[in-house]
């Protein structure tokens, strides 16, 4: 059985973990070393990439392959995006974690109504 990898998910993953160092798609290709051209590809979802590359932007980006392939393995996603969840919420006050919260359970009661009702179609 194949299994085909969301690579805008994880382009997604690297260009927000980039971002979080303070890179540059310039300063993230030099410390891989391939091209930035390359490097706006993977983070557009464009091309695939080798096992090798991964870990090199994982290494070089300072978090490891599971974070950034978490939303493609199941068994790692939960604990990985609580573990996201909660440093999220480390620098919020009160309020911003109610709503917060309060956002979080009108999208998820959206997302349900919405797959109910194709369901029902």
């Amino acid at each position: 059985m194949e299994y085909n990898l969301n690579y805008k998910l994880i382009g997604r993953r690297i260009k927000n973990q980039r971002i979080k160092m303070n890179f540059t798609q310039e300063v993230l290709s030099e410390k891989v070393d391939i091209g930035v051209q390359h490097i706006s590809n993977i983070e557009n979802g464009k091309v695939k990439f080798s096992l090798s590359c991964l870990v090199s932007i994982a290494n070089a980006l300072e978090t490891t392959t599971d974070h950034l392939l978490m939303d493609n393995v199941k068994a790692a996603s939960i604990p990985n995006l609580l573990n996201e969840a909660q440093i999220l919420f480390d620098d919020c006050t009160p309020e911003e974690i109610f709503i917060i919260v309060e956002t979080a359970k009108t999208i998820k009661k959206s997302i349900r109504l919405k797959n109910l009702q194709s369901f029902e179609k």
